[in-house]
């Protein structure tokens, strides 16, 4: 669907085609139910649909499938961030990293029409529940039915509230004239429209799932979509509306509704932080909420797009240098206060420099006795994956003279004669010389665009994250604090180097936001986290770096090769699209657009 148009007389026709066939094709909540007892699909009518507990999850399922997507996949919100970069200036994100963002851009349009398109089909549902005949639904299954509407409504809402702010709101299934008339609410009316949602949808949905409908939206999903709308939504009126009375409100919200998912006590942290990435760690108890992938089904391209080059991937998007310096070392303490940190870069010696035979790492300088969870985010140069020791560092001059390529020259020990080195004319490969570990399993490798790996969208990391920013910007800073932290940094195997009950607010929050950066990177929160800061224009301004190599001035950071521009006020929220407001004049435009 390209424009509100479009959408809307979908609506009026009832979707009924869109609902069914959407989730034939791509199906996103791994009921296999589902797919095996299917009735005729050439035709779809108001006589034969919705007229068994299947259709309603069919139709559930329809909506789910908006969640993800070209858009919507979390490595490209973090690729417009400085903790990732992405050489592809083709991609529909460039434009938004160069500040050359419009109301003609399709990134943003994509967004809003897939969080519209899974509102409408939400309020298919709704309504088709309203008018149900007896004897369809049980009444737990209605009620289930209902509290997942109601959770996919307020979800949509919560991602563009963040994205656009205030934007239209509808709770039932509009005329076209209706559609086109509506005006944009306010970012108040759309987050009570959201908690509303949510808070109705936390009271009809079971704390879990029976194994066959794994996926589906549960009780502290909806409580914790709560205390992240709350807490984004606090940011706002502190960073930006100046609101400090309305900011506090919030973030009681936020620390109450976090504090009910953790009193759920259904909820843990995984014990080891890089298989929650891969197949080992799926249906871990630390994930809250995923969107769920089926390789041969709906797969995705997780190693074509983000592994490391000589394994066949395009490396779409990378890690950059400001993520890797924020990582600290396994004393606790970040790397300009720890005595453990070496600034050398690592030494990597080859047996046969043009063949790239033998590799041995003499030291991995910078990148040793960090964070393990650096470890499970970032790939570098010197470290072992996937039975190879990985090289990025410009080609040995000696393979260069082999292969007859214009880069080379690179001094014994830091450069690289695998296909993984850096080249600037190379677009299916890396620029930083780092490689995201996320999301890349092994066993994709002999199907790297056919990736079943869940997408993970709330952990409970986040939760205690979000609870500890909270209780802090109350100025709470209790023992409590201490505990949240206390407990990811134990799961990392590291101390925590701070006490909260005696910092100051500024700094214990510096150190909450950067606990939330580097356990959260590459997860697609962080373009959220810095833009309801208000500190985008002060990190998104400017060239971003990669791994050391050697130059002229001796062992330096490489730039990426876009210069990054961020211009606030306006770019904290991106423009309302123009095919929209082409149809309807009363979708105000967001300022500087």
């Amino acid at each position: 669907m390209k424009n509100m148009n479009f959408l809307m007389n979908r609506i009026v026709k009832k979707l009924r085609s869109v609902l069914v066939m959407g989730v034939i094709v791509v199906i996103a909540t791994g009921c296999s139910d589902d797919l095996l007892n299917t009735s005729p699909t050439d035709r779809v009518s108001s006589a034969t649909f919705w007229s068994t507990e299947r259709d309603f999850r069919t139709a559930l399922n329809a909506s789910y499938e908006q969640m993800v997507g070209v858009d919507l996949n979390p490595m490209y919100f973090d690729g417009a961030t400085e903790i990732a970069y992405s050489h592809a200036d083709w991609m529909r994100q460039h434009e938004y990293v160069m500040g050359r963002a419009d109301a003609l851009s399709g990134w943003s349009s994509g967004m809003w029409s897939r969080s519209y398109t899974g509102i409408s089909r939400a309020n298919e549902i709704l309504s088709q529940l309203d008018g149900i005949e007896d004897g369809i639904l049980s009444p737990e299954a209605a009620n289930e039915v209902r509290g997942q509407a109601l959770f996919l409504r307020g979800y949509y809402y919560h991602e563009l509230l963040w994205m656009f702010g205030g934007v239209p709101i509808f709770t039932n299934v509009p005329t076209v004239q209706e559609a086109r008339e509506i005006g944009r609410s306010s970012r108040d009316e759309v987050y009570s429209q959201i908690i509303s949602d949510l808070s109705e949808a936390a009271n009809l949905l079971p704390s879990s799932w029976a194994s066959d409908q794994y996926g589906r939206a549960t009780k502290g999903a909806a409580l914790g979509y709560q205390a992240r709308t709350a807490l984004y939504e606090a940011s706002w009126k502190k960073y930006h509306e100046g609101d400090a009375s309305g900011a506090n409100q919030l973030y009681q919200t936020a620390v109450a509704k976090s504090q009910e998912v953790m009193d759920l006590n259904q909820y843990s942290l995984h014990p080891d932080f890089r298989e929650l990435f891969t197949y080992a760690g799926e249906k871990s108890a630390e994930i809250i909420f995923d969107y769920q992938k089926v390789s041969g089904q709906n797969g995705w391209w997780a190693w074509l797009g983000f592994a490391p080059s000589s394994m066949g991937s395009n490396v779409d998007v990378e890690p950059t240098r400001e993520l890797v310096d924020r990582f600290p070392m396994s004393d606790g303490l970040p790397i300009d206060e720890s005595p453990l940190y070496d600034p050398a870069a690592p030494r990597i010696v080859y047996s046969d420099y043009a063949t790239g035979e033998n590799p041995t790492v003499e030291t991995l300088g910078m990148y040793a006795n960090r964070d393990p969870r650096f470890y499970g985010t970032v790939l570098f140069p010197g470290a072992e994956f996937n039975n190879s020791i990985y090289n990025s560092y410009p080609l040995c001059e000696e393979a260069a003279a082999v292969r007859s390529e214009p880069y080379g020259g690179a001094p014994h020990g830091y450069c690289s004669s695998t296909s993984d080195r850096i080249l600037l004319t190379d677009y299916n490969n890396t620029y930083t010389g780092y490689i995201a570990m996320k999301y890349v399993d092994p066993q994709d490798e002999s199907s790297p665009g056919n990736s079943g790996l869940n997408i993970i969208k709330m952990r409970f990391a986040d939760i205690l994250l979000m609870y500890a920013e909270a209780k802090t910007e109350l100025g709470e800073m209790d023992e409590s604090v201490n505990q949240a932290l206390t407990q990811l940094r134990d799961r990392a195997g590291i101390p925590l180097p701070i006490d909260t009950t005696t910092m100051s607010q500024n700094e214990a929050l510096d150190f909450i936001r950067n606990e939330r950066t580097i356990e959260l990177a590459w997860e697609g929160l962080h373009l959220a986290d810095i833009r309801r800061w208000g500190t985008a224009e002060n990190v998104l301004n400017g060239a971003t770096h990669g791994i050391d190599i050697a130059t002229g001035n001796g062992m330096q950071p490489v730039p990426g090769q876009h210069v990054r521009s961020f211009a606030g006020p306006r770019d904290y929220l991106w423009p309302i699209p123009a095919s929209e407001r082409d149809l309807n004049a009363n979708l105000e435009q967001n300022p500087g657009y």
